[in-house]
């Protein structure tokens, strides 16, 4: 059996000897005991050591000791081994160094010699399994953040790609900032004959579970849109809520997961905009005024009976179509550290419509940063920006 190490480091070769012999009676099956005799030869030891691929699961080291004491041979041996758990035995110490030895290596525990023999055995066992319990959460936390950069990665797959987005909708901006690595957010294109249809979707939560909803939407809007060939966006909605409800259906969650999704029909030869909002909105900028459409008050959950509006817009040319999630508006910050707020929002789209698109990001981007400054960012933000 490959064991792991304990190392032990002391000047005093009698003490160190003791130590090695105090802990070999009762770690031996599973320990081995290495010993140095000062800082230098302690760094040489866990150079030597972590060459053979031993793991060093604990250092112990005196204080008082030449050259280099015992504060500054932990500092340096927490460089290469981080995980290790340190512990002071010495029976001089100052305040000063103790503390700096905490601050910096995140000390395990400080015993004064001359030890008590049950009190080292118990602080070493319980090292031991602090060790064993850090290494299991290391790695369960990097499976899960390795299954979450997966996730990502599917989620970034589904997107419609950039130069899609450019072939229908020439003139545009999208600003996505996920809360997390994953979203509950998501946008959806596809230019079918000569209508372009995009969706602007808020799923329940952020991160992982809003993520996995993003998908059963995404997937939702295909089959809706791509095979059963659904191009009106009320009829799309209307059907997207009842496939919820029949996966929904039998289970506690049908009243709680869904989404908020706002569906744009743009006919590039007429001008024309459909419009249809489950709890989103839609704005629109023509000839410098704003006027916004709200969405109906029932979100996609698989509700029955449920029925959505659809909107018919004739546009000018040079109109702006703004589709957003509400990650912007519930932004804390601000000098009074506030939401953003719904009107603030809507001015924004009325100040930058007279810009370009790639100016209006820029605006977009810029306004959101500064609001939020060093606050958290609160949700999964969206806002997807169309020259008509």
């Amino acid at each position: 059996m490959n064991k792991k190490v304990i190392l032990c480091v002391d000047d005093e070769f009698i003490i160190l000897n003791s130590l090695k012999k105090e802990l070999q009676r009762y770690f031996s099956d599973s320990m081995t005991i290495e010993i140095a005799e000062s800082g230098k030869e302690g760094l040489e030891a866990i150079e030597f050591l972590t060459s053979k691929r031993k793991e060093i699961v604990i250092i112990i080291s005196d204080y008082i000791m030449p050259n280099m004491q015992g504060d500054k041979f932990l500092i340096e041996a927490h460089k290469h081994l981080p995980v290790a758990m340190k512990i002071l035995l010495t029976g001089e110490a100052n305040i000063e160094g103790v503390t700096n030895v905490i601050n910096k290596t995140n000390l395990y525990r400080y015993i004064s010699k001359p030890w008590d023999k049950n009190d080292l055995i118990m602080t070493v066992e319980s090292a031991i399994e602090m060790y064993e319990s850090n290494k299991q959460i290391k790695l369960q936390t990097r499976q899960i953040q390795d299954s979450i950069r997966y996730a990502e990665n599917i989620q970034s797959a589904i997107l419609p790609p950039q130069d899609y987005l450019d072939s229908c909708l020439p003139n545009h901006f999208i600003f996505y900032r996920p809360k997390d690595l994953v979203s509950g957010d998501f946008y959806w294109c596809k230019k079918i004959n000569n209508k372009v249809i995009i969706a602007v979707a808020d799923c329940t939560g952020h991160g992982v579970p809003g993520a996995f909803m993003s998908l059963i939407g995404h997937q939702l809007l295909n089959r809706t849109i791509l095979e059963k060939k659904i191009y009106s966006p009320d009829k799309i909605l209307e059907n997207m809520n009842k496939v919820i409800g029949e996966l929904w259906s039998g289970k506690q969650s049908r009243t709680q997961d869904g989404m908020e999704i706002a569906i744009c029909v743009i006919d590039e030869k007429t001008k024309k905009v459909d419009f249809a909002g489950a709890r989103r909105p839609i704005c629109i900028v023509e000839n410098n005024e704003l006027f916004c459409v709200k969405g109906d008050k029932a979100a996609i959950d698989g509700k029955e009976g449920v029925s959505y509006t659809k909107h018919e817009f004739e546009l000018k040319m040079d109109s702006y179509v703004y589709l957003y999630s509400d990650g912007y508006q519930d932004q804390f910050g601000g000098e009074k550290n506030k939401r953003f707020m719904s009107q603030n929002l809507k001015s924004l789209f009325l100040n930058i419509s007279i810009k370009t698109t790639k100016e209006q990001l820029e605006e977009v981007t810029n306004t959101f940063d500064n609001w939020k400054e060093n606050q958290e960012q609160r949700d999964d933000v969206l806002v997807v920006g169309i020259k008509i």
